[in-house]
């Protein structure tokens, strides 16, 4: 990897979630847990300019927030853009356990926090909610496991991980809850997903073997694998799912490892249809993916493996562009592209966030669109 498309930072604290919010910006949240075993708790944001004539420059950290020692480590982040007009620029939801004597005591976890990032650049706590009214001392342990937002931000979703597995529906401004799904079947949910094109009125869950849309105001089930054709089925079943990110209407990229132990594929899978349109192995070394993002503005989606790698993937055919193997020296936890899809960011449990300069691969419309905007500005 050429050093001029690559820069590194250690964060001081395992990273456990990662998001551009917007090109130059980086928030990265993580840490050691409750009672830090010497490792804070924070939720950092990091500068990125590959303009910099020092190296070592280009990745520097300029605001933090050190959480409580006593609480548990942040484990998953999201961000909108603000619709309140005061100073604030985006609003930032990270999910973090309060701590352990609190819930065994008083039965309280406020677990998903919101903050401001404002117009100087500024962390400000607003407010916490805990969805979850009825803690029982056997949910000690579980964590925060994901948060997304639709793209219009008027629809958010939290997930712990509890198993069973619940997903809470919140509104992004009040925090207020809005539905609480649980599937018919108690299952492990693995990942979900809004649909980025009807303002998450519908989202998509994936357990190990089934892949599944709901309703977000209702609740019902709007189509399921389970009820796929024979020929879609028996190339499902090769599969443990693990990863689901909507790309382009009903479709759905499915991140799954292979049933017999020998590697890992990416799927592309209509909703509606029910149908598997694309296959792709991309290695059948690992044993499974780990973390993915998508990038529509460069029309590239990324994976990381299990063995360290990340793998961009082309959108529109699958099509491999690079695979970067070992980029960390522990697991990688979490990806996020910037914006304009020029940048993927990693951050793994080993300190470390790394940034990529990425472009897509050569012919293709987005291709294109990527060098006219380069051009341009």
């Amino acid at each position: 990897m050429a050093a001029k498309d690559f820069a590194e930072i250690d964060t001081g604290f395992p990273v456990y979630g990662l998001r551009f919010i917007n090109n130059h910006t980086l928030l990265a949240c993580g840490g050691g847990g409750e009672g830090n075993n010497g490792i804070p708790n924070k939720v950092t944001a990091v500068r990125c300019s590959f303009t910099v004539s020092d190296k070592s420059r280009r990745l520097q950290k300029f605001r933090e927030i050190t959480l409580p020692a006593q609480e548990d480590s942040p484990m998953c982040i999201e961000f909108c853009r603000s619709s309140v007009g005061d100073n604030s620029r985006f609003q930032i939801f990270v999910g973090c356990n309060q701590s352990t004597e609190l819930i065994r005591s008083m039965n309280i976890n406020n677990n998903l926090r919101k903050y401001n990032y404002t117009e100087d650049e500024h962390l400000q706590f607003l407010d916490a909610v805990q969805f979850d009214e009825n803690l029982l001392v056997e949910s000690i342990g579980e964590y925060p496991k994901i948060v997304h937002l639709s793209t219009d931000a008027s629809i958010g979703g939290m997930m712990t991980s509890r198993i069973p597995s619940e997903i809470f529906i919140f509104n992004p401004d009040t925090l207020e809850l809005t539905l609480r799904f649980k599937p018919p079947a108690a299952s492990e949910i693995k990942d979900f997903h809004f649909n980025q094109d009807d303002s998450g009125k519908t989202f998509t869950y994936v357990t190990a073997s089934f892949i599944e849309t709901i309703s977000t105001h209702s609740g019902n089930s709007i189509s399921s694998s389970a009820n796929a054709d024979k020929k879609t089925a028996k190339i499902l079943g090769k599969y443990f799912f693990s990863k689901v990110r909507y790309v382009n209407g009903p479709k759905v990229i499915i991140a799954a490892a292979s049933r017999n132990g020998k590697g890992a594929a990416v799927l592309e899978y209509n909703t509606e249809t029910r149908k598997v349109l694309r296959e792709v192995i991309i290695s059948n070394k690992i044993k499974g993916i780990v973390a993915i993002d998508v990038s529509k503005s460069s029309g590239m989606f990324a994976v990381a493996g299990n063995d360290f790698s990340v793998s961009l993937l082309r959108v529109t055919d699958f099509k491999m562009i690079k695979t970067y193997t070992k980029l960390h020296k522990f697991a990688v936890t979490c990806l996020s592209f910037s914006p304009d899809g020029k940048k993927l960011a990693t951050g793994s449990a080993s300190n470390t966030v790394n940034v990529l300069l990425v472009k897509p691969s050569s012919g293709g419309f987005f291709s294109f669109i990527f060098s006219l905007f380069r051009f341009i500005f």
